[in-house]
């Protein structure tokens, strides 16, 4: 009998230490460790902005580079370590398949294939390239490796690609479900419009539900059709509970990791990919003791679920952009009376953001739709999405 307690006991402390921050136990997803690369991910980042491109980062196999899209051809790439992993360098090889070949050994993070911020001149040339990455032990590329290299294939297009329809889904509440006055479009339909009027489709599947968290809607069965393997998607946004993240990453990391981790890596197309929509800082910061400390634990707890999931992610820099505008506009100038909501300008700046990542493609020139005061307002708001996401 003692020996069953105690084994039940060992369970059930296990289990709660699965769910907290640090615990490696948290992320089911890593069957064999011990072989994987400690690479989480590689980030193509714009050296003049020091920002990833998002939407085009995380660069996956079969990853095209556009460089008709881009602002400019001043482009990096960044090896970002898995959670809780470190490593005394990496070491970078670039092979192109006209023959072009660089590498370079990186002994400080963060770990640049050209050094921090520096443009890497391949990266703006045309070809089909395979870029492969190895952690080690040591410095200059000592002490034995750190699991399996991580190789990445991918291509540099000077001329235009072709867009498809983009699959998305969208599991959220209010922040994403609240409608612009004008119009009664949400955030989702507001990204159809812009994207329509750009010639571009974007197909929405909507699990909405006012006031929920992401783990009651899923507990309310709500979002099982939408994940039942009918329909695969390029890209799943998730939108948690706005206090939620900031307060409890516990219970987030959980809801992350535990409950939707496994069922969206099943509907996901090849290349697809998770988009945390990084909520805002409500207006009033309780229990933070001011705003700046409720935005860097925005920050932090954000990069913290994005580096535990196994998947493709994009932290989209929702907050980022409320962050911009209201240092010199206020609150009000983005979020409703009541504290917590969006105002239309919100709702078509985060539209703006969101078409940026799902299109890999600046906003900038998107269509004056839904803002008061077009012809100033919505240009505004676009640059500011724009810079956000790395164009």
């Amino acid at each position: 009998m003692m020996r069953h307690r105690k084994a039940r006991l060992l369970a059930l402390i296990t289990g709660v230490l699965a769910l907290l921050p640090g615990y490696v136990a948290a992320t089911p997803l890593r069957s064999d460790a011990a072989t994987l690369s400690p690479i989480a991910s590689l980030s193509l980042v714009n050296n003049l902005s020091r920002k990833p491109i998002l939407g085009v980062s995380p660069v996956l196999d079969d990853t095209v580079v556009d460089l008709t899209k881009l602002a400019n051809r001043n482009l990096s790439l960044q090896a970002n370590l898995t959670y809780g992993a470190s490593a005394g360098s990496v070491k970078f090889t670039l092979s192109g398949a006209t023959g072009s070949a660089y590498t370079r050994t990186e002994n400080v993070a963060p770990y640049f294939l050209c050094n921090d911020y520096v443009d890497c001149p391949l990266l703006a040339t045309s070809d089909s390239y395979t870029l492969t990455v190895q952690a080690f032990s040591g410095a200059d590329a000592s002490g034995g490796t750190l699991g399996s290299a991580s190789v990445v294939r991918f291509r540099v297009s000077a001329t235009a690609v072709a867009v498809p329809a983009v699959d998305v889904l969208f599991v959220g509440n209010s922040l994403i479900g609240t409608p612009t006055v004008s119009t009664g479009q949400d955030t989702p339909q507001v990204l159809q419009s812009l994207a329509s009027a750009a010639g571009r489709t974007v197909n929405v599947t909507k699990v909405i539900h006012f006031g929920n968290t992401l783990q009651q809607t899923w507990d309310a069965g709500e979002v099982a059709p939408a994940v039942n393997g009918s329909k695969k998607y390029d890209y799943v946004v998730l939108q948690e509970y706005s206090s939620l993240v900031p307060t409890n990453l516990t219970a987030a990391t959980n809801t992350l990791l535990n409950t939707y981790a496994a069922a969206i890596a099943k509907v996901l197309k090849p290349g697809g990919k998770v988009v945390l929509f990084k909520d805002w800082a409500m207006v009033d910061p309780a229990p933070f003791a001011n705003r700046a400390a409720y935005v860097a634990a925005l920050d932090a707890n954000y990069a913290t679920l994005s580096g535990k999931l196994t998947l493709p992610t994009i932290v989209a820099p929702i907050s980022d952009t409320f962050e911009t505008l209201i240092a010199t506009k206020g609150t009000s100038y983005l979020i409703i009376a009541d504290g917590k909501h969006p105002h239309g300008r919100a709702i078509y700046l985060n539209a703006a953001t969101l078409y940026g990542i799902l299109f890999r493609s600046s906003p900038r020139n998107l269509s004056n739709l839904y803002v008061d005061s077009d012809s100033t307002t919505a240009p505004q708001l676009r640059a500011v999405s724009a810079t956000a996401v790395g164009y």
